[in-house]
C-alpha cells in the first residue's frame, strides 16, 4: 500500500459515519455550519492532527511532504467535499502556490513554504482583480523595483483564505505590457500585516462561511529574493498552475454528487416497490453522469504522471465535463424526488440542497467554466493541426499503452509538474485514437455490443465534421465568439467517449459503457434510445455500488440526520 493509499484509509476513518448528528464530519454538522457561517475551525484542526498538510506538499521537495501523484489529491478533495464542501478550500486553497513553487520555486522558497504549511499557516494565491474576469493581462497590480525590494501596490479580487493565510503570492506588473509584463511575488504578511488588510467576507450562495475576500496591497514590500520564477513569467506560471488546481474544483463537484447520489438512492429504495421506474431511469442516468465525471476526472490526475504534456487538455475537459454533467445530476436527483426535493424541512432535501449549492459555487473556484471552455477551444486549431494520422501499428501501440495507463492497477509514476506546459504543444492522445476506436473496440471489448460500437461510430463521425470546422477557428478572437466555446463543449464530449471507453477497456469491461456513451452524446438528460437494459444496468450498477454503505445510509440513520 502507498502512503497516499494508506493516509486516505485513514481519512475515510476520522471522517466517520455521516449520519451520526453529533459528529464533528456528519451531514447534520454541515448543514448547521453552514446556516452559521462557521469557519470550520474545529474540523480543519482534526484533520491537519492526522497529517493532512503532509500530503500537499511534494515529497521531493525533502521538506516533510509526502505528496508524489494528483490523484492523492483529487481523492482527498473529493472525500473532504462528499462531507462538506466547504472543508476542501479550508483545508487545500495553498495547492496553488505549492504548485507555483514545484514549477519554478528555489529550494529556499520551497523550504519557508513548507515550514508554514507545517507550523498551521495557509498561503494565499492572489491573481484576478476586480472587473477583468479572467482576462489576467489587463491586471493593474504593480511592482515597482527599488533596488533589491518590490514595492506592490494593488487589489485582489476573491482572495481563498484572505483573512487567515500567513502568505499571499501575488501576480503583479513588472513591464510596460503584454502577456511578459507580470511576475509573482510572495509576501510574508506577518511583518507587513497592514499592507495587505482583507476587505470583509464575499457572501457566497454555497460554501457559506469560508474564507474568501478581496485583498488591498498597500505599499508591500517584497525582497528580490521572494519574487517566484523569473520577470516576465507570471502569466505563464499562473496557467501552468491552473491546471493543478481544476482538479481541486472537481473534486469538491465530485464528492456532493456521489453524497446526493446515496442519499437520494436510500430514499427512492425504500419506497413501496423500491420507486416508481421513471425514478430510477432518473437515478440510473445521474449515476452514469457521475461516473462519466469519475472517468474523465481520474484519466486527468493520471496524465499528470505518465503525460504531463498533456495535461492542460485533459484538465480542462475534465473541468468542463464536471460542472455540465454534476449540473444534470443534481436537477436528475432532485426531480427523483419531486416536491419534497424543495421543502428546507425535509432531512435529506436539506442536505441535498446544500450540497448542490456548495458544488455549483465549486465550478468557479479556479476560473470561470466559459473561459475554461474559451481556453480549450483556442488550442483546438493546432491540435487539429498537429493532429496524429497514427500508422495502424502506432494506433494499436497507442490504443494499448492508454489502456495500461488509465488502469486502476497500474501505479501512478511520481508526477513531475516542471514538464507540464501551459498548453498542449504535443498534440492529444486520446482524441488521437478517435477515427477507427470503434472497430478496435470491437476487437478487444470481450462481450462485444453493437450498441457502444454504434455509439463510437457516431462519435467519430461527430468528430470528423469538429475537424473540418477547427480551421475556421482560427479567425476567431480567444474564444470569444459563441462558435469557439461551442466547439469547446463538443470537444470536451468527444474526448470524455474516447476516455470512458479506453477506461472501460483498462478494467476488464463495463456493462454501464453503452448508457454512458449515449448520455455523452445526447442532448438532454432525458434523450434515450437505447433498450431498458441500459437503464437497467446503470440502476443495478447503482445499486451494488451504493451496497457497501447500506447500513450506513439506512433508513432509520437517514430520518435521524438533520
Amino acid at each position: 500500500m502507498t502512503t497516499s493509499a494508506s493516509y486516505l484509509n485513514r481519512l475515510r476513518v476520522l471522517l466517520g459515519d455521516p449520519l451520526e448528528d453529533d459528529h464533528p464530519f456528519s451531514f447534520a454538522t454541515a448543514v448547521k455550519a453552514d446556516l452559521d457561517g462557521d469557519s470550520l475551525d474545529l474540523q480543519a484542526k482534526a484533520l491537519v492532527d492526522t497529517g493532512f498538510i503532509r500530503q500537499i506538499i511534494p515529497a521531493h521537495w525533502n521538506s516533510g511532504g509526502e505528496l508524489v501523484d494528483l490523484e492523492a489529491v483529487l481523492e482527498m478533495a473529493r472525500l473532504l467535499a462528499g462531507r462538506n464542501p466547504s472543508l476542501m478550500p479550508r483545508l487545500m486553497y495553498s495547492i496553488g502556490a505549492i504548485t507555483v513553487l514545484d514549477l519554478a520555486g528555489t529550494e529556499a522558497q520551497r523550504k519557508i513554504l513548507s515550514d508554514w504549511l507545517l507550523a498551521g499557516h495557509s498561503v494565499a494565491l492572489a491573481v484576478n482583480e476586480p472587473g477583468i474576469r479572467s482576462d489576467l493581462i489587463n491586471n493593474q497590480t504593480k511592482a515597482e523595483r527599488q533596488g533589491d525590494w518590490y514595492v506592490i501596490n494593488g487589489r485582489k479580487w476573491l482572495v481563498g483564505q484572505a483573512e487567515k493565510a500567513r502568505a499571499l503570492m501575488v501576480m503583479a506588473k513588472t513591464g510596460a505590457g503584454g502577456p511578459a509584463a507580470f511576475s509573482l511575488f510572495l509576501i510574508d504578511r506577518q511583518p507587513q500585516w497592514e499592507s495587505t488588510l482583507p476587505h470583509p467576507r464575499a457572501e457566497l450562495s454555497g460554501m457559506r462561511g469560508i474564507d474568501v475576500a478581496d485583498v488591498d496591497i498597500d505599499v508591500a514590500c517584497v525582497n528580490v529574493a521572494n519574487r517566484v520564477g523569473g520577470e516576465g513569467e507570471g502569466i505563464e506560471l499562473v496557467f501552468r498552475a491552473e491546471s493543478v488546481i481544476k482538479l481541486l474544483s472537481i473534486g469538491a463537484m465530485l464528492g456532493p454528487c456521489e453524497s446526493a447520489l446515496r442519499l437520494t438512492y436510500g430514499e427512492i429504495s425504500k419506497q413501496a416497490n423500491g420507486g416508481h421506474p421513471h425514478q430510477h431511469f432518473l437515478l440510473a442516468g445521474a449515476y452514469a453522469d457521475y461516473r462519466i465525471m469519475d472517468s474523465v476526472a481520474k484519466a486527468a490526475a493520471r496524465f499528470a504522471s505518465f503525460r504531463p504534456q498533456h495535461f492542460p487538455v485533459a484538465a480542462a475537459v475534465a473541468k468542463q465535463i464536471a460542472q455540465e454533467f454534476s449540473s444534470r445530476i443534481f436537477t436528475s436527483l432532485m426531480a427523483a424526488l419531486g416536491a419534497r426535493s424543495v421543502l428546507a424541512e425535509e432531512p435529506v432535501s436539506a442536505i441535498l440542497q446544500k450540497l448542490r449549492r456548495d458544488g455549483e459555487v465549486a465550478q468557479y473556484m479556479d476560473i470561470n467554466p466559459q473561459v475554461n471552455l474559451g481556453m480549450l477551444a483556442n488550442q483546438l486549431p493546432s491540435l487539429s493541426k498537429r493532429r496524429a494520422k497514427l500508422e495502424p501499428g502506432l494506433a494499436d501501440a497507442l490504443f494499448a499503452q492508454l489502456q495500461a495507463e488509465l488502469s486502476p492497477s497500474s501505479p501512478c509514476p511520481a508526477m513531475v509538474l516542471a514538464k507540464v506546459p501551459m498548453l498542449n504543444r504535443a498534440g492529444e492522445p486520446l482524441t488521437d485514437l478517435l477515427p477507427g476506436l470503434a472497430e478496435r473496440f470491437a476487437k478487444a471489448a470481450s462481450a462485444q455490443d453493437r450498441a457502444a460500437v454504434d455509439a463510437l461510430q457516431e462519435a467519430e463521425a461527430r468528430f470528423a465534421s469538429l475537424e473540418q470546422g477547427m480551421a475556421e477557428l482560427l479567425a476567431l478572437r480567444q474564444g470569444e465568439r459563441p462558435e469557439a466555446v461551442n466547439a469547446g463543449a463538443q470537444f470536451a464530449r468527444l474526448y470524455a467517449v474516447s476516455c470512458c471507453t479506453l477506461s472501460a477497456l483498462a478494467e476488464g469491461g463495463d456493462d454501464l459503457l453503452p448508457f454512458m456513451l449515449q448520455r455523452l452524446l445526447a442532448g438532454d438528460r432525458y434523450a434515450f434510445g437505447g433498450e431498458d437494459r441500459f437503464y437497467q444496468a446503470a440502476w443495478h450498477g447503482l445499486a451494488e455500488a451504493m451496497g457497501a454503505s447500506e447500513d450506513v445510509y439506512g433508513d432509520e440513520r437517514r430520518q435521524a440526520a438533520v
